[in-house]
């Protein structure tokens, strides 16, 4: 008889995927906006965000929603730092939602993948390489389109670049992993505890 599939890393119930989503949103605001992360000493959650709700959300309207909030805490952020954050736009900036949008894509097939495997080590297995791959996929976008169309490397040459960028990639692929390791802990927790307090209902 075939193991059932192990499903505590996914959300279990729509009132679960709501929260989480909200809270990932939320995360968002609290640490994409510099002002206030710099201040609690926190890394940008969004690398996170969007490889959790491509993992956990296969509908494509959860990431159009959430390239929107990106694009409006950016846009906020000038409003409220002016010059200090308007280097944020070039026209480089549609590298950065792609870089994103790769991510969930990522997180996606990961989670078609996660979910039909039987084992809590195997799901995990996969979700830690999709984290390394879209991490990856992510920088190499979001670097190469910054590099080629944000205007500010003048004669630069590309290899040059490269070796200035490449050591920021391990910094993003920890802060991607640290938050997700964190989201999917507290879902098996909650799942949990939804669980055991289902039993002793109907115990």
């Amino acid at each position: 008889m075939p193991h059932p599939i192990d499903e505590r890393l996914f959300p279990a119930s729509r009132l679960v995927a709501i929260a989480a989503l909200a809270v990932m949103a939320v995360s968002m605001l609290a640490t994409r906006y510099h002002h206030f992360s710099s201040a609690l000493h926190l890394a940008d959650t969004s690398w996170a965000v969007f490889f959790l709700t491509g993992l956990w959300f296969r509908q494509v309207r959860v990431l159009g929603g959430l390239l929107a909030l990106a694009v409006v805490i950016d846009l906020g952020s000038v409003w409220l730092d002016g010059a200090a954050m308007a280097s944020c736009f070039s026209p480089a900036y549609p590298g950065v939602l792609a870089a994103y949008a790769a991510l969930w894509g990522v997180g996606r097939l990961v989670g078609k993948r996660a979910t039909t495997v039987a084992t809590l080590p195997a799901q995990l297995a996969w979700i830690a390489g999709g984290i390394i791959v879209g991490s990856a996929v992510a920088f190499g976008l979001s670097n190469v389109t910054f590099y080629a169309f944000s205007g500010q490397f003048g004669e630069m040459a590309a290899v040059e670049y490269a070796t200035r960028t490449l050591p920021y990639l391990g910094g993003y692929l920890t802060s991607a992993a640290t938050y997700s390791a964190i989201a999917l802990a507290g879902m098996a927790l909650i799942n949990t505890l939804r669980e055991g307090a289902r039993v002793r209902r109907h115990g």
